[in-house]
């Protein structure tokens, strides 16, 4: 499946991706808006609102750029009064400068060889551009352990949400898992066109929060994610429900330290 297709998935359940998803944290909204540079604000995958919502405030002309008419629908129930338009940004013509373009959890999904220019196309000089993802740290070792053994038992070997322990040992933070997570992130900037010489040198920060999941709402939740979508129907529910019952057999919950990564890069 390609790049274009599986970025269509998510309409596929737009409903249920909107009740389980989270969302991101307030007080990065707060800061990016307060850094923007003047002018209208740009989301690029704006998906059903999760991190819309934190951005549309009295004062704020935003522009949600959403390809699936699906997740485009949720959109506008979710936040209703900012400026929504059905479209890749591949294949969206920007109307004007913007002080602030942000992607939630959805850069990766936009072709890698026109990243930089299309970010660079919709930003005002001294723009600011911010694309941000949520990662995931199991909490229980024994859990993350595991769910490791039912993700190599169904050959799922890309990205999962549970992948990284937030512990080596029971209450010792793991330096070893935040330096391994901070150096693959730091990888993935050149191929999301953030070291482009025509932006500034990136800056990351991190925000953190908790979230707990039982195993029914966890599976849920997997059930949108897209790695799991692209599945034959049987072997993502003989993968998602051995995923559940790990949960159940180690107390029924699953609770993650959630890091919110942001890079933040300005047009020259």
């Amino acid at each position: 499946m390609s790049v274009r297709e599986r970025r269509t998935v998510f309409g596929e359940a737009a409903d249920e991706y909107d009740r389980v998803r989270p969302g991101y944290p307030r007080q990065l909204a707060d800061d990016l808006l307060a850094e923007a540079a003047p002018g209208p604000v740009l989301e690029v995958g704006a998906g059903t609102g999760k991190a819309t919502a934190l951005f549309a405030r009295p004062g704020v002309d935003l522009t949600c750029v959403e390809p699936d008419a699906r997740m485009a629908r949720v959109l506008r129930r979710n936040v209703p009064g900012v400026t929504v338009v059905e479209s890749s940004l591949e294949e969206w013509r920007p109307d004007r400068p913007y002080g602030l373009v942000f992607s939630a959890q959805a850069w990766h999904w936009v072709d890698p060889a026109r990243r930089a220019d299309l970010a660079l196309g919709a930003l005002a000089t001294g723009g600011l551009f911010a694309p941000f993802w949520n990662l995931f740290l199991v909490a229980d070792p024994a859990l993350h352990a595991a769910l490791a053994e039912v993700d190599a038992r169904h050959g799922l070997v890309e990205d999962t949400s549970h992948r990284f322990p937030a512990t080596e040992n029971a209450g010792t933070e793991s330096a070893g898992t935040e330096n391994a997570m901070r150096a693959e992130f730091e990888q993935e900037l050149p191929s999301a066109g953030l070291t482009d010489e025509r932006f500034t040198a990136p800056e990351i920060r991190r925000y953190e929060r908790t979230l707990t999941y039982d195993a029914r709402a966890y599976r849920d939740y997997l059930s949108t994610v897209s790695m799991y979508r692209i599945l034959e129907p049987a072997a993502a529910e003989a993968a998602l429900a051995d995923t559940a019952s790990a949960i159940e057999q180690h107390g029924g919950h699953i609770t993650f330290l959630v890091v919110t990564d942001v890079a933040l890069v300005r047009k020259r």
